[in-house]
């Protein structure tokens, strides 16, 4: 079995036996089932490979802490994502398009997730990257609002919906952002069914933090690459190779999209001031 999906303005083909089909029917997958597009990422489901000797680089919990993961680079110079030891995702390095191989999966949840490792990991090469952020579209715009877990980007874009005319939510987990300052729709889009095939140029890139009052500013370029730089996956900033392309990555996204600092309360006007200071400075 083999789809070829459009995500990002990059084509990504699974191929396989039962795990495409589980692949398809994950929320939003579907929709960015492409026919006519040339892969720049493959990843073989169901596949028979054997987990390599590594050089871990990276530890951590996944989903509700129940899961451990570990990212390594493999002797060959490729990559292995492991889920609790009982599934592998490899990365064969090829110069042409990234490769990847994903052992049998039963789970959708993992699925998912290394579905979207992989994009991340081969998407790079291309200059999009998979960014931790709700987005909301405003006038044909996009303000990604960046931060930490708990901060309060949700409930940012939510305001904006409820309170600015016109804005609308384009993801509220991953989209794919573009080293061109364009954010792409994806299916990966957190616990919020928002999943839309749509790109727009991005107007800013908004960083949050909780305060006991309403107040911005524009970000100088150091603030601005450790405002986004944050919120890129930790896969690529594991690894020295990644990394380098990770940086080069912020460093044309934050050289044609302004940044700023939003420390707020979750009222209407913490959406009005980002709203009017954003929007009265770019037209």
């Amino acid at each position: 079995m083999r789809v070829n999906l459009a995500i990002g303005g990059l084509g990504m083909r699974l191929e396989g036996g039962a795990d495409v089909a589980l692949a398809m029917g994950l929320p939003g997958m579907g929709l960015f089932a492409a026919r006519d597009v040339e892969p720049a990422i493959e990843v073989r489901l169901d596949a028979d490979v054997a987990r390599p000797e590594c050089r871990w680089l990276h530890r951590f919990e996944f989903g509700d802490g129940d899961r451990v993961c570990r990212f390594g680079r493999t002797a060959e110079g490729g990559y292995c994502y492991t889920f609790d030891d009982k599934a592998w995702l490899l990365c064969t390095p090829h110069e042409a398009e990234a490769r990847f191989a994903l052992t049998r999966v039963a789970d959708a949840g993992v699925l998912r997730f290394a579905l979207w490792i992989a994009y991340g990991m081969g998407a790079l090469r291309h200059g999009r990257v998979p960014v931790h952020t709700s987005t909301v579209v405003c006038d044909g715009r996009a303000v990604l609002c960046l931060g930490e877990s708990g901060t309060g980007k949700s409930t940012h874009t939510r305001l904006w919906l409820n309170h600015i005319e016109g804005s609308s939510l384009l993801n509220d987990d991953s989209p794919i952002v573009s080293a061109d300052g364009t954010v792409y729709g994806s299916p990966w889009s957190g616990k919020t069914d928002c999943y839309r095939q749509e790109h727009f140029p991005i107007a800013a890139l908004l960083r949050l933090e909780q305060r006991p009052e309403n107040r911005i500013r524009r970000l100088g370029t150091i603030e601005a690459f450790t405002a986004l730089q944050p919120s890129c996956p930790p896969c690529l900033q594991r690894d020295d190779t990644l990394l380098d392309g990770l940086v080069d990555f912020v460093g044309h996204v934050i050289g044609r999209v302004p940044a700023y600092r939003l420390g707020c309360r979750p009222d209407s006007e913490a959406a009005h001031l980002s709203h009017d200071t954003i929007y009265g400075l770019c037209r």
